[in-house]
């Protein structure tokens, strides 16, 4: 989703902008009024922008947890942790700064996403720390074939070919038994 809204944001145009929007923010104390620490216009760029890059770290941990890495279970960790940690700070924002329930509740609600992701990987990380995978387990042994299909170990041309070879052979004993009943009807003919 917010890599469509990115890519649909960029064809709208800047048009449609709200200048106001940038004034609105976390301010230090000392900071002018325009320049916020942390703007709204800010906290809604990192809104796109940083979930896309989790997701994608999201992916990656989960192929390697398919894959039974052993760092994998701590990455998940990392970035579960870093997730929540992100949308909890943009539901504070939103409450505090922007004083919109909708954002609120949209950003509490990703938040608590990824709390639930962080148990799930703390959860993998215990798994992976009390049951490791063997080392060496993505290495096949030597003498290991891949087979063609979880039906045949080679390929259809191998079999085709085969089946080919086995109905020339009957064709020949065919026409072996043909000649030699021709021999056969000749040596009688003859005598």
């Amino acid at each position: 989703l917010t890599m469509f809204s990115c890519c649909v944001g960029s064809v709208t145009g800047r048009e449609g902008l709200r200048k106001d929007l940038a004034r609105v923010g976390w301010h230090r104390p000392g900071d002018p009024s325009a320049r916020p620490l942390y703007s709204q216009t800010m906290a809604f760029t990192l809104s796109l922008a940083i979930p896309c890059v989790l997701g994608i770290a999201l992916a990656g941990v989960g192929l390697g947890l398919q894959a039974q890495k052993r760092s994998a279970p701590w990455g998940g960790v990392i970035v579960t942790a870093i997730g929540t940690a992100f949308w909890i700070v943009q539901t504070l924002f939103a409450a505090t700064a922007m004083h919109s329930i909708i954002w609120s509740i949209v950003f509490a609600w990703l938040a608590f996403i990824f709390a639930g992701l962080a148990v799930l990987a703390v959860g993998a990380l215990r798994q992976m720390l009390r049951h490791p995978p063997p080392p060496g387990l993505e290495n096949l042994p030597p003498d290991y074939q891949v087979p063609y299909s979880h039906l045949h170990q080679e390929p259809p041309e191998l079999r085709d070919l085969a089946q080919r070879r086995r109905q020339l052979q009957n064709q020949q004993n065919e026409l072996d038994q043909l000649e030699q009943k021709l021999r056969n009807r000749q040596n009688h003919d003859k005598s």
